[in-house]
Protein backbone atom coordinates (compact mmCIF):
# COMPACT_ATOMS: atom_id res chain seq x y z
CA UNK A 1 0.00 0.00 0.00
CA UNK A 2 1.16 3.53 -0.72
CA UNK A 3 2.31 5.64 2.22
CA UNK A 4 -0.43 7.75 3.77
CA UNK A 5 -0.02 11.52 3.40
CA UNK A 6 -1.69 13.81 5.93
CA UNK A 7 -2.80 17.16 4.52
CA UNK A 8 -3.42 19.74 7.27
CA UNK A 9 -5.77 22.64 6.40
CA UNK A 10 -6.35 25.25 9.13
CA UNK A 11 -9.45 27.32 8.35
CA UNK A 12 -10.90 30.44 9.96
CA UNK A 13 -13.97 32.02 8.34
CA UNK A 14 -12.83 30.53 5.05
CA UNK A 15 -16.28 30.25 3.44
CA UNK A 16 -15.21 32.00 0.19
CA UNK A 17 -12.17 29.76 -0.29
CA UNK A 18 -12.43 26.44 1.53
CA UNK A 19 -14.27 24.61 -1.27
CA UNK A 20 -11.50 25.52 -3.69
CA UNK A 21 -8.71 24.32 -1.38
CA UNK A 22 -10.40 21.07 -0.33
CA UNK A 23 -11.24 20.18 -3.95
CA UNK A 24 -7.61 20.71 -4.91
CA UNK A 25 -6.63 17.98 -2.43
CA UNK A 26 -9.50 15.63 -3.31
CA UNK A 27 -8.38 15.85 -6.95
CA UNK A 28 -4.76 14.93 -6.27
CA UNK A 29 -3.33 12.15 -8.45
CA UNK A 30 -1.99 10.62 -5.24
CA UNK A 31 -5.04 9.07 -3.60
CA UNK A 32 -3.84 7.67 -0.26
CA UNK A 33 -4.58 10.83 1.69
CA UNK A 34 -6.20 11.98 4.87
CA UNK A 35 -7.46 15.54 4.61
CA UNK A 36 -7.64 17.12 8.05
CA UNK A 37 -9.51 20.43 8.14
CA UNK A 38 -9.13 22.24 11.47
CA UNK A 39 -11.90 24.81 11.88
CA UNK A 40 -10.33 27.51 14.06
CA UNK A 41 -13.57 28.86 15.53
CA UNK A 42 -15.24 29.96 12.29
CA UNK A 43 -18.55 31.82 12.50
CA UNK A 44 -19.43 31.50 8.81
CA UNK A 45 -20.31 28.43 6.71
CA UNK A 46 -16.85 26.87 6.73
CA UNK A 47 -18.03 23.83 8.71
CA UNK A 48 -21.12 23.35 6.55
CA UNK A 49 -19.06 23.35 3.35
CA UNK A 50 -16.45 20.90 4.65
CA UNK A 51 -19.07 18.52 6.05
CA UNK A 52 -20.95 18.50 2.74
CA UNK A 53 -18.27 16.34 1.09
CA UNK A 54 -18.99 12.64 0.96
CA UNK A 55 -15.33 11.64 1.08
CA UNK A 56 -14.15 9.36 3.91
CA UNK A 57 -10.66 10.83 3.65
CA UNK A 58 -11.87 14.17 5.02
CA UNK A 59 -11.61 14.65 8.80
CA UNK A 60 -13.28 17.76 10.23
CA UNK A 61 -12.00 19.08 13.57
CA UNK A 62 -13.13 22.13 15.52
CA UNK A 63 -11.41 24.31 18.10
CA UNK A 64 -12.12 27.70 19.62
CA UNK A 65 -10.26 30.45 17.77
CA UNK A 66 -6.60 30.25 18.73
CA UNK A 67 -4.69 31.02 15.54
CA UNK A 68 -2.93 29.15 12.79
CA UNK A 69 -0.13 27.62 14.87
CA UNK A 70 -2.45 25.86 17.34
CA UNK A 71 -4.76 24.80 14.48
CA UNK A 72 -1.91 23.17 12.59
CA UNK A 73 -0.66 21.46 15.72
CA UNK A 74 -4.13 20.11 16.49
CA UNK A 75 -4.37 18.67 13.00
CA UNK A 76 -0.88 17.20 13.15
CA UNK A 77 -1.67 15.61 16.50
CA UNK A 78 -4.66 13.82 14.99
CA UNK A 79 -2.85 12.79 11.80
CA UNK A 80 -1.51 9.32 11.01
CA UNK A 81 0.42 9.84 7.78
CA UNK A 82 4.04 8.94 7.20
CA UNK A 83 4.31 12.27 5.42
CA UNK A 84 2.75 15.59 6.47
CA UNK A 85 2.01 18.54 4.22
CA UNK A 86 0.27 21.87 4.81
CA UNK A 87 -2.33 23.89 2.90
CA UNK A 88 -3.80 27.27 3.81
CA UNK A 89 -7.57 27.43 3.34
CA UNK A 90 -7.35 30.14 0.67
CA UNK A 91 -4.69 28.43 -1.46
CA UNK A 92 -4.63 25.37 -3.72
CA UNK A 93 -2.50 22.42 -4.75
CA UNK A 94 -2.00 21.64 -8.40
CA UNK A 95 -3.02 18.02 -9.17
CA UNK A 96 0.39 16.32 -8.94
CA UNK A 97 1.73 18.18 -5.90
CA UNK A 98 1.48 15.35 -3.39
CA UNK A 99 2.48 12.56 -5.78
CA UNK A 100 5.63 14.32 -6.98
CA UNK A 101 6.78 15.23 -3.49
CA UNK A 102 6.25 11.70 -2.17
CA UNK A 103 8.23 10.35 -5.12
CA UNK A 104 10.99 12.86 -4.46
CA UNK A 105 11.35 11.85 -0.80
CA UNK A 106 11.29 8.15 -1.65
CA UNK A 107 13.92 8.49 -4.38
CA UNK A 108 16.16 10.96 -2.50
CA UNK A 109 16.42 9.27 0.88
CA UNK A 110 18.97 11.79 2.18
CA UNK A 111 16.14 14.32 2.43
CA UNK A 112 13.34 14.21 4.98
CA UNK A 113 11.89 17.52 3.81
CA UNK A 114 11.01 18.70 0.31
CA UNK A 115 9.63 21.99 -0.99
CA UNK A 116 8.61 23.22 -4.43
CA UNK A 117 7.70 26.40 -6.28
CA UNK A 118 4.55 28.43 -5.66
CA UNK A 119 2.66 30.48 -8.21
CA UNK A 120 1.07 33.67 -6.85
CA UNK A 121 -1.88 35.76 -7.92
CA UNK A 122 -3.63 38.84 -6.55
CA UNK A 123 -7.32 38.52 -5.72
CA UNK A 124 -8.10 41.52 -7.91
CA UNK A 125 -6.32 39.99 -10.92
CA UNK A 126 -6.40 36.16 -10.68
CA UNK A 127 -5.31 35.62 -14.29
CA UNK A 128 -1.96 37.35 -13.78
CA UNK A 129 0.26 34.57 -12.43
CA UNK A 130 3.47 35.59 -10.68
CA UNK A 131 6.56 33.75 -9.48
CA UNK A 132 9.16 34.88 -6.96
CA UNK A 133 12.59 35.97 -8.09
CA UNK A 134 14.59 33.66 -5.87
CA UNK A 135 17.30 31.02 -5.98
CA UNK A 136 16.08 28.05 -3.95
CA UNK A 137 18.79 25.85 -2.41
CA UNK A 138 18.89 22.21 -1.35
CA UNK A 139 20.83 20.57 1.46
CA UNK A 140 21.87 22.52 4.55
CA UNK A 141 19.85 25.70 4.06
CA UNK A 142 20.24 27.08 7.60
CA UNK A 143 22.40 30.07 6.52
CA UNK A 144 19.81 30.95 3.86
CA UNK A 145 16.97 30.68 6.36
CA UNK A 146 18.63 33.12 8.75
CA UNK A 147 18.21 35.78 6.07
CA UNK A 148 14.64 34.99 4.97
CA UNK A 149 11.80 32.57 5.63
CA UNK A 150 12.39 31.39 2.03
CA UNK A 151 9.79 28.58 1.95
CA UNK A 152 6.05 29.07 1.49
CA UNK A 153 4.39 26.61 3.92
CA UNK A 154 2.01 25.36 1.22
CA UNK A 155 4.98 24.05 -0.77
CA UNK A 156 6.52 21.84 1.91
CA UNK A 157 6.22 18.15 2.80
CA UNK A 158 8.11 16.44 5.61
CA UNK A 159 8.55 12.97 7.02
CA UNK A 160 6.88 12.37 10.37
CA UNK A 161 10.22 11.65 12.02
CA UNK A 162 11.08 15.34 11.53
CA UNK A 163 8.20 16.34 13.81
CA UNK A 164 9.14 13.66 16.31
CA UNK A 165 12.56 15.31 16.68
CA UNK A 166 11.82 19.05 16.50
CA UNK A 167 8.23 19.25 17.77
CA UNK A 168 5.37 21.25 16.30
CA UNK A 169 4.69 24.90 15.49
CA UNK A 170 5.08 27.78 17.91
CA UNK A 171 1.56 28.73 19.02
CA UNK A 172 2.10 32.41 19.80
CA UNK A 173 -0.28 34.55 17.75
CA UNK A 174 1.31 36.58 14.95
CA UNK A 175 4.54 34.67 15.38
CA UNK A 176 6.54 33.63 12.28
CA UNK A 177 5.79 29.99 13.13
CA UNK A 178 6.59 28.75 9.61
CA UNK A 179 10.00 30.41 9.53
CA UNK A 180 10.72 29.27 13.08
CA UNK A 181 9.85 25.68 12.15
CA UNK A 182 12.11 25.64 9.09
CA UNK A 183 14.98 27.03 11.18
CA UNK A 184 14.49 24.40 13.88
CA UNK A 185 14.28 21.59 11.32
CA UNK A 186 17.47 22.74 9.60
CA UNK A 187 19.25 23.36 12.90
CA UNK A 188 18.39 19.79 13.93
CA UNK A 189 20.44 18.51 10.98
CA UNK A 190 17.74 17.71 8.43
CA UNK A 191 18.53 18.57 4.83
CA UNK A 192 15.91 20.18 2.60
CA UNK A 193 15.32 18.98 -0.94
CA UNK A 194 14.18 21.48 -3.56
CA UNK A 195 11.81 20.25 -6.27
CA UNK A 196 11.91 22.75 -9.12
CA UNK A 197 8.28 22.46 -10.19
CA UNK A 198 5.24 24.77 -9.89
CA UNK A 199 2.84 22.72 -7.76
CA UNK A 200 1.00 25.29 -5.61
CA UNK A 201 -1.06 28.44 -6.22
CA UNK A 202 -1.12 31.11 -3.51
CA UNK A 203 -3.62 33.96 -3.38
CA UNK A 204 -2.37 37.36 -2.21
CA UNK A 205 -5.12 39.31 -0.47
CA UNK A 206 -5.09 42.83 0.95
CA UNK A 207 -6.94 41.70 4.09
CA UNK A 208 -4.54 38.85 4.91
CA UNK A 209 -2.42 38.63 8.06
CA UNK A 210 0.39 40.51 6.33
CA UNK A 211 -1.44 43.87 6.40
CA UNK A 212 0.39 46.92 7.71
CA UNK A 213 -1.37 47.07 11.08
CA UNK A 214 0.29 43.94 12.42
CA UNK A 215 3.70 44.32 10.80
CA UNK A 216 5.15 45.72 14.02
CA UNK A 217 4.03 42.66 15.98
CA UNK A 218 5.24 40.29 13.25
CA UNK A 219 8.67 41.92 13.06
CA UNK A 220 9.03 42.09 16.86
CA UNK A 221 8.26 38.37 17.12
CA UNK A 222 10.65 37.62 14.26
CA UNK A 223 13.38 39.50 16.11
CA UNK A 224 12.59 37.50 19.24
CA UNK A 225 12.82 34.28 17.21
CA UNK A 226 16.24 35.16 15.79
CA UNK A 227 17.57 36.28 19.16
CA UNK A 228 16.47 32.95 20.61
CA UNK A 229 18.23 31.05 17.80
CA UNK A 230 21.49 32.92 18.35
CA UNK A 231 21.27 32.62 22.15
CA UNK A 232 21.74 28.86 21.69
CA UNK A 233 24.98 29.32 19.73
CA UNK A 234 28.58 29.64 20.80
CA UNK A 235 30.36 32.92 20.10
CA UNK A 236 32.22 31.20 17.27
CA UNK A 237 28.93 30.12 15.67
CA UNK A 238 27.50 33.63 16.03
CA UNK A 239 30.53 35.03 14.20
CA UNK A 240 30.25 32.35 11.52
CA UNK A 241 26.59 33.17 10.83
CA UNK A 242 27.17 36.94 11.24
CA UNK A 243 24.54 37.19 13.94
CA UNK A 244 25.06 40.91 14.47
CA UNK A 245 24.23 41.75 10.84
CA UNK A 246 21.19 39.43 10.78
CA UNK A 247 19.78 41.02 13.94
CA UNK A 248 20.49 44.57 12.80
CA UNK A 249 18.59 43.97 9.54
CA UNK A 250 15.57 42.70 11.44
CA UNK A 251 15.71 45.63 13.88
CA UNK A 252 15.72 48.00 10.90
CA UNK A 253 12.60 46.29 9.51
CA UNK A 254 10.96 46.57 12.93
CA UNK A 255 11.80 50.28 13.11
CA UNK A 256 10.19 50.90 9.70
CA UNK A 257 7.11 48.91 10.71
CA UNK A 258 6.77 51.10 13.81
CA UNK A 259 7.16 54.24 11.71
CA UNK A 260 4.45 53.14 9.26
CA UNK A 261 2.03 52.62 12.14
CA UNK A 262 2.74 55.97 13.82
CA UNK A 263 4.85 54.61 16.69
CA UNK A 264 7.44 57.31 16.19
CA UNK A 265 9.10 57.04 19.60
CA UNK A 266 9.66 53.31 19.15
CA UNK A 267 10.99 53.96 15.65
CA UNK A 268 13.39 56.62 16.93
CA UNK A 269 14.79 54.46 19.73
CA UNK A 270 15.43 51.45 17.50
CA UNK A 271 16.63 53.32 14.41
CA UNK A 272 19.13 55.54 16.22
CA UNK A 273 20.40 52.55 18.19
CA UNK A 274 21.43 50.77 15.00
CA UNK A 275 24.25 53.17 14.19
CA UNK A 276 27.59 53.97 15.79
CA UNK A 277 29.44 57.29 15.74
CA UNK A 278 29.89 59.17 13.46
CA UNK A 279 26.95 57.63 11.54
CA UNK A 280 24.84 57.90 14.69
CA UNK A 281 24.74 61.68 14.20
CA UNK A 282 23.34 61.19 10.69
CA UNK A 283 20.81 58.68 12.04
CA UNK A 284 19.60 61.19 14.65
CA UNK A 285 19.20 63.86 11.97
CA UNK A 286 17.35 61.57 9.54
CA UNK A 287 15.09 60.22 12.28
CA UNK A 288 14.32 63.77 13.37
CA UNK A 289 13.30 64.76 9.84
CA UNK A 290 11.01 61.75 9.54
CA UNK A 291 9.41 62.43 12.90
CA UNK A 292 8.27 65.94 11.95
CA UNK A 293 6.56 64.78 8.77
CA UNK A 294 2.76 64.38 9.04
CA UNK A 295 1.95 60.78 9.98
CA UNK A 296 -0.68 60.22 7.22
CA UNK A 297 1.74 61.44 4.53
CA UNK A 298 4.57 59.37 5.94
CA UNK A 299 2.42 56.26 6.14
CA UNK A 300 1.15 56.65 2.57
CA UNK A 301 4.66 57.03 1.16
CA UNK A 302 6.11 54.13 3.15
CA UNK A 303 3.24 51.78 2.32
CA UNK A 304 3.66 52.57 -1.39
CA UNK A 305 7.39 51.86 -1.17
CA UNK A 306 6.72 48.64 0.74
CA UNK A 307 4.19 47.42 -1.83
CA UNK A 308 6.53 48.28 -4.69
CA UNK A 309 9.33 46.36 -2.98
CA UNK A 310 7.03 43.37 -2.46
CA UNK A 311 5.90 43.38 -6.09
CA UNK A 312 9.51 43.72 -7.19
CA UNK A 313 10.17 40.27 -5.80
CA UNK A 314 7.97 38.72 -8.50
CA UNK A 315 7.99 38.26 -12.24
CA UNK A 316 5.25 37.11 -14.60
CA UNK A 317 5.25 33.34 -14.96
CA UNK A 318 5.73 33.83 -18.71
CA UNK A 319 9.17 35.14 -17.86
CA UNK A 320 8.36 38.79 -18.53
CA UNK A 321 9.20 41.17 -15.70
CA UNK A 322 6.29 42.76 -13.86
CA UNK A 323 5.56 46.35 -14.87
CA UNK A 324 5.21 48.79 -12.02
Amino acid sequence: MKSIVSVIIPAYNAEPYIERSVKSVINQTYRNLEIIVVDDGSTDKTAEIVKSYNDPRIIYLYQENQGQGPARNYGIGKSTGQYVTLLDADDVYLPEKVEKQVQFLQVHSQYKVVYCNALHFYSRNPNRILKKKCVYPSGDIFPDLLLTSLINPNTIMFHRQVLEKVGCFNEKRYYPEDWDMWLRISRAGFEFGYLDEDLVKVEIREDSNTTMEIQGTLKKNALEMLENIFSQMTEREKDFYDADTVLRKMKFKLAIAYLINGRKKDFFNIFTGLCRYPLKIVAFFLAGVLLVLPSPLLRTCLVRLWKKEQLGRFYLSSGKDVDF
